[in-house]
């Protein structure tokens, strides 16, 4: 029964936190604050690094297994 209550207590806050991360600001921005960086440019490069640093990952895990 505790783990039970225990994983429904760690999902209801993970859900709280995440719905609060996605929450408008309150203040809207400033005129004099500098415009927001546009990052969705830049997406595609990140997911190919991503791709690359895991195979690359598991390129070495794969030869460390094998000496062993």
């Amino acid at each position: 029964m505790k783990s039970n209550l225990l994983k429904l207590y760690a999902t209801l806050m993970m859900a709280f936190v995440s719905f609060l991360s996605y929450a408008d600001p309150i203040d809207p921005p400033a005129d004099e604050d500098p415009p927001s960086a546009p990052i969705n440019t830049k997406l595609i490069w990140l997911a190919v690094a991503g791709i690359i640093f895991v195979y690359f990952y598991f390129r070495k895990q794969a030869k460390t297994t094998s000496q062993n």
